[in-house]
């Protein structure tokens, strides 16, 4: 790392508190990057990580524009239990688990569902289907998709659905019932809500929010997702100003730090 850049980082962790705390060894970290919806690889602050010395995997997910939901949520989250058992096998002691939007979703529900990740690095989480759901924008093609599955029809990938994005994007699109069952049931995986209550054990989270998303405005955030984690000495939580997709750039620093700090 740059001499100068590392005395940027300092001084950083010294104007917010973070004087003090012993660096992790980089080389025995290995992080999981994943993209949000609609997305390609690299996911959120790959080539800075990857700059601070990381060991950086970055896989396409089944929500990015190359696939659009060709597997169900489930199986999108043992394709990141393979990427860890990888990175494992090659030797990482730590593994952390980031991403951005719907990838900082799944990362929490992959807390939850497997919970073999050493800490969290979630930025602007989003994907909320319960707020679509309340607001009657989900509840005819829940049913509809339910009916399908009870006739034996869950597999069949031409069902049509609207998929929700921030900033009040939304395309249409064709998958399965059942894959759009497990994104989008209020009560399913994707309630980041239930995720953050179910993470296994207590691991650090590094949350970043914005203002400018709805999730962060209406408490979502640190009350609805942040506060329901188990609580741990080296968890943060910040609330950004930036625009969604520019959330982890915004915070790039602190979560550098972030890392820094948690294995001496």
């Amino acid at each position: 790392m740059p001499r100068r850049f590392a005395l940027c980082l300092a001084l950083v962790g010294l104007l917010w508190g973070w004087a003090g705390v012993s660096g992790a060894e980089p080389s025995s970290i290995a992080i999981i990057s994943l993209h949000g919806k609609w997305g390609r690889p690299p996911g959120p602050l790959a080539a800075d990580l990857q700059a601070g010395g990381y060991t950086v995997v970055s896989p396409a997910m089944a929500w990015g524009r190359d696939r659009l939901y060709d597997v169900d949520y489930p199986d999108a989250l043992l394709e990141i239990r393979d990427a860890v058992a990888r990175l494992r096998g090659q030797g990482f002691t730590r593994v952390v688990l980031a991403g951005h939007s719907l990838g900082a979703n799944a990362a929490l529900a992959y807390a939850a569902s497997h919970g073999d990740v050493d800490a969290l690095m979630v930025f602007a989480p989003g994907h909320v289907p319960e707020y679509q759901f309340r607001n009657g924008e989900t509840a005819s093609t829940l049913q509809k998709a339910r009916v399908a599955v009870q006739a034996g029809q869950g597999a069949v990938r031409d069902f049509e659905f609207t998929d929700f994005n921030s900033g009040n994007r939304r395309r249409q699109l064709v998958s399965t019932p059942s894959a759009y069952l497990s994104y989008y049931e209020p009560e399913g995986l994707a309630n980041m809500s239930i995720s953050a209550s179910r993470v296994r054990g207590a691991i650090p989270v590094f949350y970043a929010g914005t203002i400018q998303d709805g999730i962060t405005r209406w408490g979502f955030g640190a009350q609805y997702v942040f506060k329901q984690l188990p609580p741990h000495p080296q968890s943060v939580y910040l609330e950004s100003r930036a625009s969604h997709m520019e959330v982890p750039q915004d915070t790039t620093p602190r979560s550098l730090e972030f890392l820094k700090s948690l294995w001496p």
